[in-house]
């Protein structure tokens, strides 16, 4: 709330206000709508304020480490679940987007709710299916690309098949959230037309693959390790110290293998039967695909590579004997599907790591309980290497914590100024002129103006080295040619005012009538 909204917050309030019938006159319905819709909970009861979304994405992620800790519970300690929950609250990605009126932790808080309904009505009662799937269409309609939740969901229903009486449930349960989506689906088609019109935005760019896209975009990256190259900046300090006692209980393990072969004990042999060499050679062969194509092919052929080949490994690795594995491997495939998915598409944010965090979480904690097995020194049956490891790392987390505040404050301290201008300069306007929402207004950056002026603002392109978008140039350092382009594009528009958010601009038919930090508003003037 200090630092304010930013360009994506401001159209999830517009939308909120439209969903709750206040509307503002502007919205951007091609945008997810679970955010908007809890927030619009909060317009309903008094005025339009950009303090709901920041509660509302704020209770969403909460919820998600709580969800998060009841998950790992299921396998782990109390202690080492709270490790857990807290390490991905304490992410510094994950820090940096909470509360911040973003849908990418909230989402990932609905998603997580959903992978925990999904485990208990596998593991305990199917009936729970009738909440899971629901839930996961909600995190669909938090985050779009959080369908691909489902393949970790159907993997875990797969590989437990045997293990689920009442398998009707599913179906009923599948059938649950498509009556979530109705309503919306509805809604889309009595003001569109098109059932599907928020949707065929995403579906038609998140296939871009590395070689495509924008590159004068600031999100353009086709390394497809972009991600795995910064894990380490993106899980912070506390993340390697947990590392690091994971690498002394490798050492500590190594040493009584070494000693356990010099008493002669054997490793044991593993003798696979033909049908076992069948699925082996197979899932060798999917996976030499999988690497080969790796950014190659469109995302979703990746993933269904993926999914078979993760199918047969655990079918192999429960014949050959290794079990009690299927949380692990929900936690893995959960990984690499958000992996691969944002690894593939062509725009690359810090912030989309977020969709892989809890699993890097849960691996790390594991990594943990393993470390402090072998290094173990009890006292009554208990651990004291796990406790005494839990509590060092609680601290680090927690100063970490508060030692990046300052950090996400002066980094953010720009978008912090530009607020205050959009404001100041919106309000000017309605001074000046105030027949202004009668008036055709074009900006840059136009959902902040579309919030302050509460009516509908025209979005003004961006003209960068011959390539046209819409937000998040690389750097703003414009030619004489970009000028030249926005110009003839105003004079297509002829808009009667025109905010531009970018400096050292010139116009033909459009003079400067007031400035307010980076904000200059146009006027046109002559016929």
């Amino acid at each position: 709330m200090e630092l304010g909204p930013i360009l994506d917050t401001f159209d999830y309030l517009a939308d909120a206000a439209e969903f709750a019938g206040k509307s503002i006159g502007y919205t951007d319905l091609n945008r997810p709508p679970f955010l908007s819709l809890v927030t619009a909970l909060f317009f309903l009861f008094g005025n339009l304020s950009i303090t709901p979304i920041f509660i509302a994405d704020g209770l969403l992620s909460i919820a998600g480490c709580i969800g998060l800790y009841l998950l790992m519970r299921e396998r782990l300690s109390s202690v080492v679940s709270f490790v857990g929950s807290l390490l991905f609250a304490t992410f510094p990605i994950v820090i940096t987007y909470t509360a911040a009126g973003f849908n990418d932790v909230s989402s990932v808080g609905v998603a997580i709710w959903a992978i925990y309904l999904t485990y208990l009505a596998v593991e305990k009662n199917s009936k729970w299916f009738y909440l899971s799937f629901p839930v996961a269409m909600l995190a669909f309609l938090t985050r779009f690309n959080m369908a691909l939740i489902i393949f970790p969901i159907f993997l875990y229903i797969f590989i437990n098949w045997d293990k689920i009486r009442n398998r009707r449930d599913i179906l009923i349960g599948i059938s649950l959230s498509l009556l979530v989506i109705l309503p919306f689906v509805i809604y889309l088609w009595m003001k569109f037309g098109n059932p599907l019109y928020t949707f065929m935005d995403f579906f038609g760019t998140s296939g871009a693959r590395a070689g495509g896209g924008i590159s004068e975009h600031f999100a353009y990256n086709p390394d497809p390790l972009y991600f795995l190259k910064n894990l380490p900046a993106y899980t912070g300090v506390q993340s390697v110290m947990v590392v690091l006692m994971a690498f002394l209980g490798f050492m500590v393990f190594l040493i009584k293998k070494w000693r356990e072969t010099r008493k002669g004990r054997q490793l044991p042999n593993l003798n696979l039967k033909n049908n076992l060499k069948a699925k082996l050679a197979l899932m060798v062969v999917l996976l030499i695909i999988f690497f080969f194509t790796f950014g190659k092919v469109h995302y979703f052929a990746t993933e269904l590579i993926f999914f078979v080949a993760a199918y047969l490994g655990y079918n192999l690795s429960k014949e050959v004997g290794i079990r009690d594995w299927r949380m692990d491997f929900l936690f893995f495939t959960w990984f690499m599907v958000f992996f691969i998915f944002q690894s593939i598409y062509v725009a690359k944010d810090h912030r989309y790591f977020i969709t892989m965090a809890p699993p890097v979480a849960y691996f790390l904690v594991r990594g943990l309980t393993w470390a402090a097995r072998q290094m173990r020194v009890c006292f009554k049956d208990k651990n004291l290497t796990l406790y005494l490891g839990a509590v060092i790392l609680t601290l680090l987390m927690v100063f970490s914590a508060f030692s990046q505040l300052p950090g996400i404050e002066k980094d953010n301290e720009n978008s912090k100024l530009f607020n205050h201008d959009s404001q100041q300069a919106s309000a000017w306007l309605i001074n000046y002129d105030p027949q202004y929402n009668s008036k055709i207004i074009y900006a840059d950056l136009w959902s902040y103006f579309a919030w302050y002026l509460q009516m509908n603002v025209g979005k003004m392109p961006i003209f960068k080295n011959n390539e046209t978008m819409y937000v998040g140039p690389k750097d703003y350092n414009f030619t004489k040619e970009d000028n030249i382009a926005l110009n003839n594009e105003l004079e297509k528009l002829r808009p009667d005012y025109y905010i531009s958010a970018w400096k050292g601009m010139n116009f033909t038919s459009y003079v400067a009538i007031q400035r307010f930090g980076t904000v200059t508003i146009f006027k046109r003037v002559g016929g």
